[in-house]
């Protein structure tokens, strides 16, 4: 069997032309010209509307898109593209869902389209990790929660921003548009969905893809005008500096839970990753002892509390942290003893007197400089953690109404499921399942992920899934589509 010969092209062929007509499909039923069958061309819109405000988000910093003019206008872009993005994606996967696009031999059109579908509901999320406002802190712990009840927390950790970059801006994307790639390859090779029923009359028409292009402009114009009626929220993220100079106690308090191992970091009982390091070590015997130094440096000799707690019993100890308890428990700081001997008591406990001397660095913002040690400005498990057991993120959270309690991925900073712009809506399937089945369930996280994964997994493979994959064929939807 010979090969084909390869078509001749006159020397005046326009590449880009001879490319565009074999991406194109150039013959399709007479209903695909319609706006339900655009809607992979506009949800690629949507995607090229992303990468590019990100790319520039990505060069100029978060500085720029939280203080700019023009860095908030993109940000906002950015965000009304996801709102366009997912809002087409579901459409598209109802089409399809409806008029049973997925019959063979076009299963893996389904199977890949809807891998797509899925990245791009956890990439949302990474992407809200980024953005360096309130609602990245919360949205960060509750990410970090989940993944560690899927037992993924050991390679998967919100908190560390340098995996969410490289998570939103280089690995899902990446693998989204080669995915794209695939699915249109097979969609081309395959053609526009004919009819599965055999009562369905159409014709075979020239495909007209002009009102393709004026949707996918208009798509871009609406998203450009929602950007700038409705702009990004913005709620100020909250800092250990700021929670020490308003209520210095709170964070004596923490300090010494996390010195006796009781905070909620400590005692955290899911899936362990990444919260496996020493509570004591990280948040109070490290920056001790690099304030402890700097004090020496300064001063000359100075008393080293931790080396004598360390030299103590083990019934001192436990009664120098009883001690601290009562001393840090009762008032703020400094308390006023009602005795001399209680004065001295007091003044000669190493407890106190580390986390006396934490405070003031916590004022100052130098602890969060130090207990961000192991990799600076990147990774923030240590400060987003302590701020957790400071409590501060969770009564944030509830009085702009933004808690999973509350739907809080749908509501934004807005606090409200209905004012503009909206916030991570395609989410609600969490926020019911917290508010009904998993309400008071101790393991809400590890079960929502496991509920979650396994609708997932269903969702991709519903083309292969016997009985399932017909229940589509009794909606009444598909006729008026091919109509």
């Amino acid at each position: 069997m010979t090969e084909p010969t390869p078509q001749e092209y006159p020397a005046a062929t326009n590449a880009f032309t001879t490319l565009r007509d074999k991406i194109y499909i150039h013959e399709l039923p007479s209903y695909a010209n319609k706006i339900f069958y655009s809607l992979g061309f506009l949800a690629l819109t949507a995607l090229l509307m992303l990468v590019a405000t990100g790319i520039v988000l990505a060069f100029m910093g978060p500085t720029w898109w939280l203080t700019s003019t023009w860095g908030i206008h993109f940000r906002s872009i950015h965000s009304w593209s996801v709102q366009a993005f997912m809002a087409i994606l579901f459409c598209h996967v109802l089409v399809g869902l409806s008029t049973s696009a997925f019959k063979p031999p076009r299963r893996m059109v389904w199977v890949f389209g809807a891998i797509i579908f899925c990245l791009a509901l956890i990439q949302t999320e990474f992407g809200y990790a980024l953005r360096g406002d309130f609602s990245s802190q919360y949205r960060i712990i509750s990410g970090a929660d989940f993944w560690n009840g899927a037992y993924l927390g050991w390679l998967i950790n919100p908190e560390n921003l340098t995996l969410d970059f490289a998570t939103h801006v280089a690995i899902i994307p990446l693998t989204i548009l080669g995915l794209f790639v695939l699915h249109y390859l097979l969609e081309h090779t395959y053609g526009i969905a004919k009819p599965y029923r055999k009562d369905i009359a159409y014709k075979v028409v020239p495909a007209n893809h002009i009102p393709m292009y004026v949707r996918g402009g208009a798509l871009v114009v609406l998203i450009l005008a929602m950007a700038w009626l409705f702009p990004s929220p913005f709620v100020a993220p909250e800092t250990i500096s700021g929670v020490a100079q308003t209520d210095p106690q709170l964070v004596a308090q923490t300090l010494l839970q996390e010195f006796d191992h009781t905070s909620g970091t400590a005692t955290y009982l899911d899936s362990i990753d990444p919260y496996t390091y020493d509570t004591r070590q990280v948040y109070v015997v490290v920056p001790y002892e690099q304030v402890a130094t700097l004090e020496t440096n300064n001063l000359g000799s100075t008393t080293d509390a931790w080396t004598t707690f360390q030299t103590e019993s083990s019934d001192q100890q436990q009664s120098d942290i009883a001690a601290a308890h009562a001393y840090f428990d009762a008032t703020t700081t400094p308390i006023t003893a009602t005795s001399s001997a209680q004065q001295q008591s007091f003044a000669n406990n190493p407890v106190i007197t580390i986390i006396n001397s934490l405070v003031p660095t916590a004022q100052s913002g130098l602890y969060e400089s130090i207990i961000n040690h192991e990799s600076p400005n990147t990774n923030y498990t240590y400060n987003i953690r302590f701020l957790t057991d400071l409590g501060v993120l969770d009564t944030e959270a509830a009085a702009v109404h933004i808690t999973t309690a509350e739907w809080g991925m749908a509501r934004e900073e807005t606090g409200s499921l209905t004012k503009l712009p909206p916030g991570a809506w395609w989410f609600a399937p969490i926020g019911i399942l917290n508010s009904t089945v998993l309400a008071g369930d101790n393991n809400g996280d590890r079960d929502a992920a496991a509920i979650l994964g396994l609708v997932m997994l269903v969702f991709i493979l519903f083309p292969y899934i016997p009985y399932l994959n017909r229940v589509p064929e009794y909606l009444p939807f598909a006729k008026w589509i091919w109509k």
